[in-house]
């Protein structure tokens, strides 16, 4: 190297140099090039972009005063990123920092501000009182406590922000969204407790998207009420005796995906709800897509349920309206999955038909049997025949006359699935197209495809069938 060589690095103007400095993605590494050449240093302190992981509250802090104080009256942060370290601080020293590091954040007032208490950190939530963030259009905060002084909303929260998103955080929503005029997009993730650890309530004008993901069976309501609303993604849990209460007001709603699960007990503990030895499992309901593509305003309520004998469930808590809690917007499509574990299921799915939204809304059908290596038959006079509800010979009242196409998977020919099958000949008047798929230990010598085309040709005399294995399929002309 020639030592009298002109430096051309250190002879590139300031905002080069910064430039150069971006790129390092990385505060700390930008300040450590001070070493470098005296012409770099303070240059890290102009940076738009400030990112600090790994490194000490005290540490941040005092970088953040320095940003503040030397970075020059041209200097604006557009992004500032600080992932508190899993260091060994007691409660007293989070309780103390954290807070006074949103305060210094807050001065620096940044475009987009992500802050994170590492999730093993021993002390969650930390309580902070959010100050003002006058430019922020979008904010990350991970594990803390989010509360508001007892002033105007004006002089705090966020009244430029579009984008928010909470995880493992606790905060009073509506006073969080009162202070975001201008948020479109609300991202909630994890153990989110919301005003005293039981409610979801969201309003707000401005909201396009809502995604929450919530795994605390705790919540006793949630309530949406979002006029511009287009996209919605929710998924918790519903514990044992736990009755939520759901309202969603969003009249442009077009992709949603919503999604509840029970908690369920092998061990005769009980599920949440049930009909005879049926818990169900879970209940979504979804836009439809077809190989990755969406299908705007139609939507497909999907019920999960399993047969066991040792099930028992909450008092006060009513299959039908607990099915009815979840029907958050109109859908078309209704997909009944069964676990039947050797039981009869024909009860059980009557009562579902028979729900008035779901007999005057569906419009396609589908029922995907399911069944386990160690079936069992069923005992003498057990529960699933639903004794002094003899389904065979009933009908649904007020027929499915919206309903014109039934698929069905797993069939495996016995009497009370063929039953079943005349059962939906006799109350779905406009059918169409019916295709039945035989569970894949049905051996292709077995006589059930034409048990089922006789039952087809019984009830439509009129009509095309097509036996190939693995599916039957009967077409209308």
């Amino acid at each position: 190297m020639d030592v009298g060589a002109p430096d051309l690095i250190t002879a590139l103007p300031d905002d080069m140099l910064v430039e150069i400095l971006v790129r390092l993605r990385c505060s700390r590494a930008a300040a450590r090039t001070g070493g470098l050449s005296r012409s770099w240093r303070g240059l890290w302190t102009r940076l738009p972009i400030h990112v600090f992981r790994g490194v000490a509250l005290g540490s941040v802090q005092a970088a953040l005063a320095s940003i503040k104080a030397e970075g020059g009256p041209g200097a604006s942060v557009t992004l500032l990123d600080i992932s508190v370290p899993e260091a060994s601080l007691s409660e007293s020293e989070l309780r103390e920092r954290v807070p006074k590091l949103l305060d210094a954040a807050a001065e620096l007032s940044p475009v987009e501000f992500r802050l994170a208490v590492w999730e093993n950190t021993p002390f969650k939530y930390v309580k902070v009182v959010v100050p003002r963030f006058p430019r922020a259009t979008s904010v990350e905060l991970q594990g803390l406590d989010l509360a508001f002084a007892d002033q105007p909303c004006s002089w705090q929260g966020f009244p430029a922000l579009e984008r928010l998103s909470l995880t493992s955080c606790r905060a009073v929503l509506t006073n969080l969204l009162r202070r975001c005029p201008r948020l479109r997009v609300l991202r909630l993730r994890d153990d989110l407790l919301v005003c005293q650890h039981t409610n979801i309530i969201i309003k707000s004008s401005s909201l396009q998207e809502l995604d929450v993901e919530n795994r605390v069976p705790f919540l006793h309501r949630i309530h949406i009420h979002a006029p511009a609303l287009k996209r919605l993604a929710m998924s918790f849990a519903s514990s044992n005796n736990i009755i939520v209460s759901v309202s969603v007001s969003a009249p442009v709603l077009e992709k949603v995906s919503w999604r509840c699960r029970y908690s369920t007990v092998s061990t005769g503990l009980g599920v949440s709800v049930g009909l005879g030895p049926w818990g169900l499992l879970s209940v979504r309901l979804q836009t439809a897509e077809t190989n990755g593509q969406v299908h705007p305003h139609v939507h497909v309520l999907s019920l999960f349920a399993a047969a066991h004998t040792s099930y028992r469930f909450s008092e006060g808590l009513n299959l039908t309206t607990e099915i009815e809690r979840h029907m958050v917007t109109l859908f078309s499509v209704l997909e009944l999955h069964v676990q039947t574990l050797g039981h009869v299921f024909g009860a059980f799915a009557l009562h579902i038909f028979d729900i008035e939204r779901i007999r005057t809304n569906t419009e396609s059908l589908k029922v995907i049997l399911m069944r386990s290596e160690d079936n069992e038959a069923c005992p003498e006079n057990c529960a699933c025949e639903l004794p002094n509800n003899n389904w065979r010979s009933q009908t649904i009242s007020g027929t499915m006359t919206k309903l014109e196409k039934v698929e069905i998977k797993g069939f495996q020919g016995e009497d009370h699935e063929f039953d079943f099958l005349k059962l939906i000949f006799s109350c779905v008047p406009n059918l169409k197209t019916m295709s039945v798929r035989l569970a894949d230990d049905i051996a292709e010598s077995n006589d059930c495809c034409q048990k089922i085309h006789d039952v087809f040709k019984a009830y439509f005399m009129e009509c095309n069938v097509d036996v190939r294995s693995p599916w039957v399929n009967m077409q209308l002309p």
